[in-house]
């Protein structure tokens, strides 16, 4: 039988209608992608790097979920790459008042390998054999801390207590911020009442105490965040549980 141009166009596309169009672990185009270095004082663990999610209060890090994981290569540094394929999970959302843009944030951290996808994260722990929390039932390694991952549903409006926190107004999307301790001990005088005074003109109210979401709990928060420098990358320091206290002296 001879074929005409259609029944060959037919039997064409009905071939390839049968093949598959993408392999079947094909996760689609990540969301975001980051690049990391891990560092010890000891010779490195069986570990992974992951994204977690946090689900508590900033700066907390002792409620965690995992986001995902990636290999570390090893070598001198050793040296990751994770991509985040999901939006965070509505546990680890939240604002930091009322009328606030809804954001999440992350941290990367270094995991036992083959830690199952969206299990829980107890506190991160020293290597193996050191104090802790546990991840899943096992010793986590710890996080960076000073890196953080900040989802943001929307635009951030310039005159926000969340551009404020922030330290400028960003767009909805992911963000690669760093978390700076700082030393609340550090203001000169006046400089908490004009921290407090900006925050009042942003709507937070102010009570003259430290009470938790007035603006001078703000204001005395232990830590600023910034945009990360172009090319900066994640930093998994072994052994790190949370962010570290602003000592020495103030600039």
């Amino acid at each position: 039988m001879r074929r005409t141009p259609a029944l060959s166009a037919a039997l064409i596309a009905s071939l390839w209608a049968c093949d598959p169009q993408a392999d079947s672990k094909y996760l689609g185009e990540p969301l975001v992608t980051l690049r990391g270095q891990v560092t010890s004082s000891t010779p490195l663990p069986a570990l992974e790097a992951a994204m977690l999610w946090q689900r508590g209060a900033p700066p907390s890090t002792n409620d965690q979920e995992l986001a995902t994981r990636a290999p570390v290569q090893t070598g001198f540094p050793a040296s990751f790459t994770v991509h985040l394929y999901q939006p965070p999970p509505a546990r680890a959302r939240r604002t930091l008042a009322p009328g606030e843009v809804t954001f999440a944030r992350a941290n990367a951290g270094a995991v036992p390998p083959g830690v199952a996808e969206e299990a829980g994260v107890a506190p991160a722990a020293g290597p193996a054999g050191g104090s802790g929390g546990a991840f899943g039932g096992t010793v986590g390694y710890g996080i960076d801390a000073l890196h953080w991952v900040v989802y943001l549903e929307s635009d951030v409006p310039p005159q926000s207590l969340t551009a404020w926190w922030l330290g400028t107004p960003l767009k909805a999307g992911f963000h690669f911020l760093r978390a700076t301790p700082f030393n609340p001990q550090c203001f000169k005088p006046g400089e908490l009442d004009a921290c407090a005074a900006d925050l009042v003109s942003r709507g937070v109210p102010d009570d003259g105490t430290s009470a938790a979401g007035t603006a001078r709990s703000y204001c005395l928060a232990p830590y600023r965040l910034s945009l990360a420098p172009p090319g900066e990358q994640l930093l998994l320091e072994l052994g790190t549980a949370g962010l570290p206290a602003a000592g020495g002296s103030c600039p």
